[in-house]
């Protein structure tokens, strides 16, 4: 019979990139993209948990279709490993996307709803398009330096 000392020692740290970020196996953000057609109005919500999408402000956003990941141009509309609250931290209030500050409105709902929305005029959408691509495509790298960042702030 083996002690649990021994048991500890035949498993193989596992030092790989993967086995780095298996740690944060539970972070995933997901994405969102609406679209209001009438307004000329896109919206990127992001949250940590899908069950905060029933925490939409409908008042507010009733007027929105879900854009397809298909008319986005990717396959998938979440990111494993890092959560929504690393890519504000890391990217900024606009998360990333390439708009001027003057031209996006942010709602940042992460605590009370678990929402992050971020509003835009339709005429960016390509840039929101390339951003959710970039984002959802980010190499197992960038997500461990976006770790290390938000680790070595707390450190602070």
């Amino acid at each position: 019979m083996r002690s649990a000392k021994s048991k500890k020692e035949a498993l193989p740290r596992d030092d790989s990139l993967f086995g780095l970020l298996s740690s944060y196996k539970s972070y995933n953000t997901y994405l969102r993209i609406l679209a209001d057609d009438e307004k000329s109005e896109l919206a990127v919500v992001i949250t940590s948990n899908p069950g905060f999408w029933k925490n939409i402000p409908a008042e507010q956003l009733a007027s929105f279709r879900q854009v397809k990941r298909l008319d986005i141009g990717t396959d998938r509309l979440f990111v494993k490993y890092i959560l929504p609250e690393h890519l504000i931290k890391v990217y900024g209030p606009s998360a990333g996307i390439k708009i001027a500050s003057d031209k996006i409105l942010v709602e940042n709902m992460l605590l009370d709803k678990g929402l992050y929305i971020i509003k835009t005029s339709a005429r960016n959408s390509q840039k929101v398009f390339s951003w959710v691509k970039k984002i959802v495509n980010l190499s197992p790298q960038r997500k461990y330096e976006i770790h290390e960042i938000c680790i070595a702030e707390k450190q602070e």
